[in-house]
């Protein structure tokens, strides 16, 4: 009994090694200055659902100078390429997330793969530009009542879902099963 409940314990004790954690930058190394957008690439980080996460943005080229997407226009430009809100909590459950001083994410998979989502900002409904390079924001395709949607909301020290007006202009980042 005692060592079933030795056991027990040393299980419990490994179990938070297992959870998403968020770490600062590891110094030295600089390959996060990459281009964020448009590569055709998917990267597979080994995650439950299979889901493949493209390995940058994909830039509204109506918008130049940021490439957000408008949620209807999101959803209609790449439909089921546009990740689900499961599609993100997953990312963000079995995911190490390491925040870098430029504002970019590294998302490592459970296999060691890993993508860059970068703090890109968002346009409000009245078309202010706010938050480049402190908060990122990607829609999801989930919708949240007929003007709301669901999408991926993060900054230096949390990383959450959101719902808020579909009349946002985020970034976007694309999946493949």
């Amino acid at each position: 009994m005692r060592k079933l409940l030795l056991l027990c314990l040393m299980c419990l004790a490994a179990l938070p090694m297992t959870q998403c954690t968020r770490e600062p930058e590891p110094s030295g190394g600089n390959d996060d200055q990459v281009d964020v957008f448009d590569s055709n690439e998917y990267v597979d980080l080994g995650l439950i659902s299979m889901t493949l996460w493209k390995a940058t943005n994909k830039k509204n080229a109506a918008d130049e100078k940021y490439g957000y997407y408008t949620y209807d226009e999101a959803v209609a430009t790449f439909g089921k390429n546009l990740p689900t809100k499961e599609q993100f909590e997953e990312l963000r459950h079995s995911c190490r997330w390491v925040w870098n001083s430029l504002g970019i994410y590294k998302v490592f998979g459970p296999n060691g793969n890993y993508i860059l989502l970068p703090a890109l900002g968002c346009r409000d409904c009245l078309g202010e530009v706010a938050y480049n390079r402190t908060y990122g924001f990607y829609w999801s395709s989930t919708p949240d009542g007929p003007t709301k949607a669901w999408y991926l909301n993060f900054y230096s020290n949390e990383v959450y879902m959101y719902n808020n007006n579909r009349c946002y202009a985020t970034s976007v980042r694309l999946v493949k099963k």
